[in-house]
Formats: C-alpha cells, sequence, structure tokens
C-alpha cells in the first residue's frame, strides 16, 4: 500500500445527527380543489374565464340562462304578492273585529290565509336560496363563480350546450399549496414520525414551518421511492407546482466522504487500515448528504480508512482476483 500515490486517509469521526435538503413539490390538498357544477337546469350562453387564468375569489367564471331560475323567480314574487295581501287583509279584519264590525270566523280565516300565504313565500325563497341564489337579485341568468382565488383547472361543456341540475361544469383549484409533497429513496429515516415538524424553503429564500402527516406503507408505483406530504404552516403559501426543498432530519450515524466508499462485486465498503495495509470491510450505506454519504454499519470512530484515492485500491482488489498481480503491497 505505501507504493500506491494518492491515498489519503481519515480517522472515523464520532456519530452525528444529521439532516439534507430534498427536493420537493407544492401541491393543492383535498380542501384546495373544487368541482363546478350547475345548481339548475339551462344553457351555457357564456364561458367568462378561459382555463390556467388566475382569478379572485367571486369572480364569474360561467352564466347559464335558465327558465328553470326564471319560474323560481316567479313563484317567489307571487308568494310574497300574495303573502303581502294576505297580511293586508288580516290587518282590516283584526280592525273590523275590534271595532265589533266583523266576526271571529273572518278574523280566523283570513289568519289562516296569511299564515299559508307565508309558508309558500318562504318555501319559494328557500327554492331560491338552495340555488345559491339572493331572491331579491336573482333571474334568469346565473353566474357560477370561483369559490376561491384560483384558477379553472378545466371545463366540461361548450358554449351554448345544455346542462342540467348538478351537472358538473369543470374542475377548480385554488391558487395556493398547503402541502408539500416529497419522494425519499430507501432506507426511510427511522427516527421521522407523524407530527415532526421541519423546514421547507423556496428557490427565492422563502421558508415555512411544515408538519409531517404520515409515513408511508408503500413505494410510489414509477419511481419507487417513498412519498411523504408535509403541511405548511404560515402564509403566503406558494402557489401548485412550485419547486420546494423539505429538511429531512436522518439517523446520528457516521459520515464519510463518499469518495471513501466503493462497490465491489456488488458490495459497499471502505478500506481500513491495518498496518501497512488496508482491508476491504463491507458498510451498510445510507444516504447521501451532497459530497459525503452517512455509513450505518461497518466502521467505528477512530479506526483510520482510505478517504481519497480508494479506487486505486479497488482496482488493485480487483487485479489481484483476476490473477494480475502477484504480489502484496
Amino acid at each position: 500500500m505505501k507504493d500506491i500515490r494518492g491515498l489519503r486517509f481519515l480517522v472515523v469521526p464520532e456519530p452525528k445527527a444529521e439532516g439534507a435538503w430534498y427536493p420537493a413539490e407544492a401541491i393543492g390538498d383535498e380542501s384546495a380543489q373544487a368541482i363546478l357544477s350547475s345548481p339548475v337546469k339551462g344553457i351555457v350562453s357564456a364561458i367568462q374565464t378561459p382555463p390556467g387564468q388566475h382569478v379572485a375569489i367571486g369572480a364569474g367564471l360561467i352564466t347559464i340562462q335558465s327558465p328553470e331560475l326564471a319560474r323560481l323567480k316567479a313563484d317567489w314574487l307571487s308568494s310574497k304578492a300574495r303573502r303581502e295581501r294576505t297580511e293586508a287583509e288580516l290587518a282590516r279584519e283584526q280592525q273590523l273585529f275590534e271595532a265589533q264590525a266583523g266576526s271571529r270566523r273572518e278574523l280566523e280565516a283570513a289568519k289562516s290565509e296569511a299564515a299559508t300565504a307565508k309558508a309558500d313565500e318562504e318555501a319559494a325563497r328557500l327554492a331560491l336560496e338552495a340555488r345559491g341564489q339572493n331572491p331579491e337579485m336573482a333571474g334568469a341568468a346565473l353566474v357560477v363563480r370561483a369559490p376561491k382565488a384560483g384558477t379553472v383547472s378545466a371545463y366540461k361543456i361548450q358554449l351554448g350546450q345544455g346542462v342540467d341540475a348538478g351537472q358538473e361544469l369543470g374542475s377548480f383549484q385554488a391558487a395556493s399549496a398547503a402541502i408539500a409533497r416529497l419522494e425519499l429513496p430507501l432506507p426511510a429515516p427511522q427516527n421521522w414520525q407523524p407530527g415532526a415538524v421541519t423546514e421547507v424553503r423556496k428557490g427565492d429564500g422563502q421558508r415555512w414551518k411544515a408538519r409531517l402527516e404520515g409515513t408511508p406503507m408503500t413505494l410510489t408505483t414509477d419511481t419507487r421511492r417513498l412519498s411523504y406530504r408535509l403541511r405548511l404552516m404560515g402564509s403566503p403559501l406558494p402557489i401548485p407546482g412550485t419547486p420546494l426543498e423539505v429538511h429531512v432530519p436522518l439517523a446520528k450515524t457516521v459520515v464519510l466522504p463518499q469518495s471513501a466508499l466503493q462497490q465491489v462485486e456488488g458490495t459497499w465498503g471502505v478500506f481500513v487500515k491495518e498496518g501497512e495495509e488496508a482491508e476491504f470491510r463491507p458498510v451498510r450505506r445510507g444516504p447521501e448528504l451532497g459530497t459525503d454519504v452517512m455509513v450505518l454499519e461497518g466502521v467505528k470512530p477512530g479506526e483510520t480508512v482510505v478517504g481519497e484515492g480508494a479506487y486505486l485500491l479497488k482496482s488493485l482488489q480487483i487485479k489481484r482476483k483476476s490473477g494480475g498481480e502477484d504480489h502484496d503491497h
């Protein structure tokens, strides 16, 4: 080994608690997504906002001309007028009765008519309000409005199309994302449990605290990684799709430069100095930390390992096993 140039040795340090930043993405949770639907039967007369355009809460999205809505408004106006008429009749009968110029039977009949008219008006009012309409403001046209600030993801209707009550018109995505989605390679962090709070950052320096919502039980089918969800705390929240970074706390372990670890016949290991020789020792490799790597098992603090040039010893070991070297260094 003394004849091999380019070797640099290091003493294995004491284990320490490490953390690393991993790429993530801001996504909207279930409450940030909404289905747009029509509360009444009618015809789409205008699509006011194209998909993808940011709008404020309450902005008009779709206009529906609805004979049904016009009929409900007419019913409410008719029942309102009847209620006002019967109440006037009741007041007149009450005055006549008090002046002993009217009968109790006619007063009771007027009370019954007024009560029925009031109930009919209330039913007509509720029919409009159930469709999201203010009875005073309702007309033959209904405007479907943005439930939050955000964008229409997609429409499922076209201009001039007839729609039924309850029919889906499109989907809506809120402008802010409260979830950071993170995928990690195996092995999973052992000390990261649901409820743990960590940091999330954006490229411009903005930071949030975030709470881990759960731990994955299976790997993702496409990337074969562990998928985590963290709920961001604080504001303003990022928009969906924003690239983020999540600080993941990792185990308390030995950390070595990646150059110290070599893979020989499919096994990761390090070259540990034993006197004038270096012995290859298998280790359990953990997550990478930039140019370093966590070593979960295989070496102890205080041991001396090859930190740079370990690939030279790897080549030498392969040569020996293939019969290319007849002597030891």
